[in-house]
């Protein structure tokens, strides 16, 4: 019983053991995968991304020069990232991870070169 108050009072004055994370902002680990982005100045539109994607989030149109990908399908496994051909490379993961949204229209970017 005793150790269980002296514990008690050490645990009531020592510091939190969890992160504050909606206070402070997260630590982001080095290789790290968030949502993909496209740079496109790079990309040559040789498709291998898209057809690489296990999941189909992937889309692109040569004769529009459009690209796009489906957040909401997106495993973030970096696969698109590794069989682009460029260098530098046209399509990353970055840091950004706070994709929850309760509206699907959220999920699905667009962009044309």
């Amino acid at each position: 019983m005793a150790n269980l108050l002296t514990e008690a009072i050490y645990r009531l004055f020592s510091k939190p053991n969890t992160k504050m994370y909606p206070v402070k902002p997260a630590d982001i680990a080095k290789g790290f995968r968030g949502k993909v982005v496209w740079k496109k100045d790079t990309c040559i539109f040789c498709m291998m991304c898209v057809t690489n994607c296990p999941t189909n989030a992937l889309t692109m149109n040569k004769e529009k020069k459009t690209w796009a990908i489906d957040i909401g399908k997106c495993i973030f496994c970096g696969r698109c990232h590794d069989v682009c051909p460029t260098k530098p490379k046209s399509i990353d993961n970055g840091s950004e991870f706070e994709l929850a949204s309760t509206d699907k229209k959220k999920f699905k970017h667009e962009e044309k070169k």
